[in-house]
């Protein structure tokens, strides 16, 4: 299970609730106990019932994250291909290319839209509308914190080889939010630790930059 962050903000909220519930639960059993014999019966799941609602949400939400960052979380990389360039479904690639070693990029431009290419003509770069893509190899954002179950949502990005369908190389996130009764200024998102790991590991690097190495060409 992968619990959320405590506040103790929360944790009071949590003790009013439990206070204020246990007393008129107590009040409740008294009078019920002075008509019937047999109150227990119900007075006791009532207190399970006050016990285990407030919380039980959290562990839920912790139990299936934590089984959703065991089972998919991480960074796979199952192939490394020379090439000259490809195409970025997730950002507009005309700025970057100066700072890297790929002879062109490929990418949609939301300003503008429309389809773009940036190759290196000499010792500069020249930037151009096209009206179809022609990389093989496509960096794509395949989920971007889509909600896949409470409380959680999913990212992936991966690279894919359009002509065989293979996927190179993939990222998965999975990140979740607070329980209802979080109280505090901020309400971070916490990520699976095993993406957070294999980040360290291969340190700046993206998932295209594991699977795409780029190929220069001779002058």
């Amino acid at each position: 299970m992968r619990f959320y962050y405590i506040s103790i903000f929360s944790l009071m909220f949590l003790a009013l609730i439990y206070l204020v519930g246990t007393g008129l639960l107590a009040w409740f059993g008294f009078w019920l106990r002075k008509r019937w014999k047999r109150a227990w019966m119900v007075m006791v799941p009532l207190f399970l019932l006050l016990y285990a609602a407030p919380v039980a949400e959290e562990f839920w939400i912790a139990w299936n994250f934590g089984q959703l960052c065991k089972k998919d979380a991480g960074i796979v990389i199952h192939k490394t291909v020379e090439v000259e360039g490809f195409y970025d479904d997730t950002t507009h690639w005309w700025r970057q290319l100066a700072e890297s070693k790929y002879q062109f990029m490929e990418s949609r431009d939301n300003t503008y839209g429309g389809l773009f290419r940036v190759e290196r003509d000499g010792d500069g770069l020249r930037h151009f509308k096209i009206d179809r893509l022609t990389a093989r190899y496509h960096y794509r954002r395949v989920d971007s914190l889509r909600r896949v179950l409470h409380q959680i949502s999913r990212v992936e990005n991966a690279v894919i080889d359009i002509q065989t369908g293979d996927v190179l190389g993939r990222y998965v996130n999975y990140y979740r939010g607070p329980y209802w009764f979080f109280i505090h200024l901020s309400r971070p998102t916490i990520p699976c630790e095993e993406t957070e790991a294999a980040t360290r590991k291969y340190g700046t690097l993206s998932v295209y930059g594991l699977t795409l190495s780029p190929k220069t060409r001779d002058r």
